[in-house]
């Protein structure tokens, strides 16, 4: 499978003149394969906006290489591959939702004859097609976001890259912009998806990456890295209710005691001579959450309260 982003030892400085240089980005590689959804996380300052800023185009990387389907970023090349909604969207509040949405389809160079159709095509997509006459004042915060994903899409692009998509939206507009991206990667779209709600990028996302202070710490399959876990899963049934300094836990008629890898034999040696049935032992799953920080920490370059 090719990629749809790619960048190679991308480094980013902005010199300053009453103040250090800032290097925003150090030796980036990253890949994001066609058809994926990428979560793209990190602290607040680790690079995530400078790094979509090239992606767009916005910015020039002081050196290294990023390209969007082997085009460089910023050309005309690269942005008819690129639908982008932004972390903040600023919209003339006075024009009806079909009416703007319509200025969009120009912009992007939507040809006459098709442009209501295709208008028509992106309001259903993301369920606004009864909101065409709507003035975007009158819309909710999560249609507006919605309204977003529409002008994104509008040109049809292979890409879209979402900054913070459901930032600040309630629990049910939240749903509904994650079904609508995951009905977009159905179609083959690949979505770029750099956001602070972790649940959401653990819920919907096939790749992870994890920024931070500018390079890259953890970059792969999501799954698999939450399974990459120091911890395992004891599960059994009888025996003790009570295991040294352990926190036992009751999942229907088992037990279930998480320990250290290494630890595991001791522990199942134990049980058995305790009288106890063992179901099972598994790799502990952590949630993106507790990946996160223990990536954070292992950096050395923070403390994570």
């Amino acid at each position: 499978m090719s990629n749809a982003i790619e960048t190679s030892h991308l480094r980013k400085l902005y010199r300053r003149r009453r103040e250090p240089d800032l290097l925003a980005l150090d030796d980036l590689d990253l890949q994001v394969r066609e058809g994926d959804i990428f979560g793209f996380i990190g602290p607040n300052g680790a690079g995530k906006s400078t790094t979509i800023k090239i992606l767009i185009g916005l910015v020039h990387s002081t050196s290294g290489q990023a390209r969007l389907f082997g085009e460089p970023c910023g050309t005309p090349a690269a942005r008819r591959h690129l639908g982008y909604l932004p972390e903040t969207a600023v919209y003339h509040e006075f024009m009806a939702v079909g009416e703007l949405l319509d200025v969009h389809a120009r912009l992007a160079g939507v040809a006459p004859a098709h442009r209501k159709a295709r208008c028509q095509e992106v309001l259903e997509a993301v369920h606004l097609q009864d909101r065409s006459q709507t003035r975007l004042r009158e819309l909710s915060k999560g249609m507006r976001q919605r309204f977003g994903i529409a002008q994104a899409l509008i040109a049809r692009p292979p890409l879209l890259i979402l900054d913070e998509p459901t930032s600040g939206l309630d629990p049910l507009a939240q749903m509904d912009v994650k079904n609508i991206i995951l009905d977009l990667k159905s179609q083959g779209i690949t979505i770029f998806f750099s956001s602070h709600q972790l649940t959401d990028v653990e819920l919907i996302c096939d790749q992870i990456g994890i920024l931070h202070r500018g390079r890259m710490f953890r970059c792969g399959n999501l799954r698999e890295l939450l399974e990459d876990s120091a911890e395992v899963e004891v599960r059994f049934q009888g025996g003790p209710t009570e295991i040294r300094e352990l926190k036992v836990f009751e999942q229907g008629p088992d037990r279930v005691v998480r320990i250290p890898r290494e630890e595991s034999d001791a522990l199942v040696d134990s049980l058995r001579e305790a009288g106890a049935h063992l179901v099972g032992i598994q790799i502990a799953r952590r949630s993106l959450e507790q990946a996160f920080f223990e990536t954070i920490r292992a950096s050395g370059e923070v403390e994570v309260r």
